[in-house]
């Protein structure tokens, strides 16, 4: 029961993300329930020296506890600033009253330099509200170190005692100030190269993983496995990949590689697929996946479309003598990641491989479709009857001929 209630007052106003360890509002929730737990550990001096202002004394504890309570609330309803300042308020709050009350140099206002070393962690996004929160708390250490040293035990001290107590005191204010700032710009420093690896790391999972299954991949526990019942997928191929290579440089077979699949990435984008792998001289997209859609197969016969397209431009630019065979499935999938060291999303089931037949069983420069791809897409798209293809495993399959786009 404790624990759910350290746990909840802790994590108050912000997801119980593991990356959200050194965020400011989670160390101004922790500080706050700290600085109840040394204000708590305080009841039973002030109990046992009752008549030493005890009652005083109680009341200043209860009320500062009570008030701690309010910061965690004020994160949860996302007035983050306005905690933070809270905190800093009845923190100071509370030394001041200490020490009028006390009327004793036991040095309770030292907690303030204290204060100083804080400030950067809880306002490491806000430089002019830190700096304010640094000088209230050195103003009024100087202030009530000042009131100790000049008035309340004067006779103890000659006034050369004094001169030197109070300088003391600015020179160890200015020090822990100073060292807060070098402590508060090295965090700066630490957040944004923080920043920037966990954007790069970003770009680099996005790179091999669609952005709705990162975003679980990094937050969700467990298996990712996922079944859609319709969805389509396309393989693209190109045709005497072998004879190629030989043909060409490493450099060269590299760049053009590059910018075949570059424009396929760029294509699958713009008609809203998933590029899901490359394998070898073939590609790979799919619609309807990791975002369901009723549109996969129309997106499919676009991007499709335009692949041919665009690759017709590349033969002109690279002087290419290999053609391009596009095959297109739908029906229902499996996807989801696999692999430890290095993650891959993939689908399977029999539309993926009706898709990678058509695409293997098709020709040069043409784009085969499966019957069900077509009773989706031919109230948009001109077909024209293949007739039946031999599929290993899977018998005679009537297939089509994507031509264009109906007029």
């Amino acid at each position: 029961m404790v624990t759910r209630i350290l746990h909840a007052w802790i994590w108050c106003g912000i997801p119980t993300n593991p990356t959200y360890d050194i965020n400011p509002t989670r160390i101004s929730n922790i500080i706050s329930l700290m600085v109840i737990f040394v204000l708590l550990l305080q009841v039973p001096i002030s109990a046992y020296y009752w008549r030493y202002d005890g009652l005083y004394k109680l009341g200043l504890i209860v009320s500062h506890c009570a008030l701690l309570c309010f910061v965690p609330l004020l994160n949860r309803a996302q007035l983050q600033p306005l905690a933070k300042m809270a905190l800093v308020f009845i923190f100071i709050s509370y030394i001041c009253w200490s020490s009028v009350i006390w009327q004793a140099n036991v040095h309770v206002h030292y907690y303030l330099l204290l204060g100083i070393f804080v400030c950067p962690f809880i306002f490491s996004n806000q430089r002019v509200t830190m700096w304010l929160s640094i000088l209230s708390h050195v103003l009024f250490f100087l202030l009530i170190d000042g009131f100790f040293i000049l008035h309340v035990n004067p006779q103890e001290l000659s006034e050369y005692h004094q001169t030197v107590s109070v300088s003391s005191s600015v020179f160890l204010a200015l020090s822990c100030t100073l060292t807060s700032f070098h402590i508060g710009r090295n965090m700066t420093r630490t957040q944004q190269k923080l920043s920037l690896a966990n954007q790069r790391s970003e770009s680099l999972l996005l790179n091999i993983l669609p952005l709705p299954i990162a975003q679980r991949l990094k937050y969700a526990k467990g298996k990712i496995a996922d079944q859609y019942e319709q969805a389509s997928i396309c393989f693209v191929d190109l045709e005497s990949f072998s004879l190629l290579v030989k043909s060409l440089k490493a450099h060269e077979l590299v760049d053009l590689l590059d910018d075949v699949f570059t424009q396929f990435d760029q294509l699958s984008t713009y008609h809203g697929l998933e590029k899901i792998k490359t394998i070898g001289d073939g590609y790979m997209a799919a619609a309807g996946v990791p975002k369901s859609n009723n549109a996969h197969a129309l997106q499919c016969c676009a991007y499709a479309l335009a692949v041919k397209e665009a690759f017709v431009r590349l033969q002109i630019k690279y002087d290419l003598r290999t053609g391009l065979r596009i095959g297109i499935g739908s029906g229902e999938v499996v996807a989801g990641v696999i692999g430890r060291s290095k993650f891959c999303y993939d689908l399977w089931g029999e539309a993926v491989t009706l898709a990678a037949r058509m695409e293997s069983h098709g020709r040069s420069d043409h784009i085969q479709v499966t019957q069900s791809t077509y009773e989706m897409a031919k109230h948009k798209y001109c077909f024209e009857p293949r007739g039946e293809v031999s599929v290993k495993g899977l018998g005679q399959i009537q297939t089509y001929w994507l031509l264009g786009v109906k007029e």
